[in-house]
């Protein structure tokens, strides 16, 4: 990857959601419309750069062209860009349970693992497990998403503290919120999430592929 589409990765709308960053289209407003109307149970969901272009490209090639060298580099993106509600206590991922599962199902885990390793936080990636299998989210339409994954993921034991949940990229925000929704039944205090890209609403439709197009 040169250093020119690191640096054209890097641009992010100035307009985006304070809560959910789903970039946004009114000038006026400050979050969008679902976290007015439904807060989510994160505090905060962050990412590094937008889901098209260059940073498409270079996510596309970690998740299913076998770059895991790329997990390094995206999280050190991330922790110079992004800052957590709170200062995490322990660092874990979005789980994946499938079996026989393609090597994009763990890059969740790697870039999770990156991250925790560049700010020196504890990885505890079990802290979350999926009990059943779920269509992908990518195959779906926005409407279906958060019904796909709803009680798709349990806590494991308690988890106390703040958490950074990170994710390799993020679209509807359901697997975030069912995600952080177990956590904080736990007990965690607060969860931050954090991606390397956000797809809006209207990259949906960018990448019909089933290996090009986003999940959460």
């Amino acid at each position: 990857m040169c250093p020119e589409c690191w640096e054209a990765a890097d641009a992010r709308p100035e307009r985006r959601c304070v809560t959910c960053d789903e970039p946004l289209s009114d000038e006026w407003a400050s979050a969008c419309g679902r976290c007015l109307l439904h807060p989510p149970p994160f505090a905060a969901l962050r990412a590094a750069a937008l889901y098209r272009g260059p940073a498409r490209e270079i996510l596309l090639a970690f998740k299913f062209r076998g770059a895991d060298y790329l997990a390094r580099h995206l999280a050190a993106r991330m922790a110079l860009r992004l800052v957590p509600a709170e200062d995490p206590a322990r660092v874990t991922c979005v789980p994946s349970t499938r079996r026989f599962a393609r090597r994009a199902d763990h890059a969740a885990e790697l870039l999770a693992a990156a991250v925790a390793h560049r700010l020196r936080l504890p990885f505890e990636p079990r802290l979350l497990e999926k009990v059943r299998e779920t269509e992908r989210q990518s195959r779906l339409p926005l409407s279906r998403r958060e019904a796909n994954v709803r009680g798709a993921y349990r806590a494991r034991g308690r988890c106390p503290g703040s958490v950074l949940l990170v994710d390799d990229v993020a679209t509807s925000g359901a697997t975030a919120r069912e995600c952080a929704r177990r956590l904080r039944g736990a007990g965690a205090s607060s969860i931050t999430v954090w991606c390397f890209a956000r797809a809006s609403r209207r990259d949906v439709d960018l990448d019909t592929a089933a290996t090009g197009a986003p999940e959460g």
